[in-house]
């Protein structure tokens, strides 16, 4: 069963806002919601576009993301999900309608370097206070098609974090929406 955040997350994409930033509690479906949302998203608004798929490393954004949704059984009879580990890339179809999720980490401050040049219709950031803000901006940056929204979940640990100063308390100026997760 989902929790009133989690229902709120599947419905946000449809909500006018351009990037959605979750945090708060461990073990709270934070990363397992907003992974299904934005594939769902994806797929319902887009073809023939890339995505993003971000984590610290692409080993944490393949445990923490890729593996959920390869088990969600929902998206298994809805979706054909193929996954290709040499390359890092999920390809999402459904009748006439494919997409591709390019999964990237951001480890240190070279990473940009890794989505440099990409063109991404939206970019999912799990654990976003934990990369470094140029990996962070240049996968923004590289969300240019029409329609691109922005999704992070982090928790900004201290009351200075570029990221809290940055996004979450700009959250008019930056058109987002913040939603705090608690294990309730």
């Amino acid at each position: 069963m989902l929790s009133e955040k989690q229902i709120q997350v599947l419905k946000w994409p449809y909500q006018g806002k351009r990037a959605l930033i979750c945090d708060g509690a461990v073990r709270s479906g934070k990363t397992s919601v907003m992974s299904l949302s934005f594939l769902l998203w994806a797929m319902g608004a887009f073809q023939g576009q890339n995505f993003a798929l971000c984590g610290k490393t692409v080993g944490s954004a393949q445990r923490n993301i890729i593996r959920p949704l390869l088990a969600t059984a929902y998206l298994r009879q809805h979706f054909n999900l193929s996954y290709s580990r040499a390359e890092h890339i999920l390809t999402v179809s459904r009748g006439g309608r494919s997409n591709r999720f390019y999964v990237f980490g951001g480890r240190d401050e070279s990473s940009y370097t890794l989505i440099q040049g990409a063109t991404l219709a939206g970019v999912l950031l799990d654990e976003a206070a934990l990369m470094p803000r140029s990996f962070v901006e240049q996968a923004l940056a590289r969300c240019s098609v029409e329609g691109a929204k922005l999704w992070f979940n982090c928790n900004p640990d201290v009351p200075e974090h570029w990221f809290r100063k940055e996004w979450l308390l700009k959250l008019e100026e930056k058109n987002a929406s913040h939603l705090h997760f608690t294990m309730d």
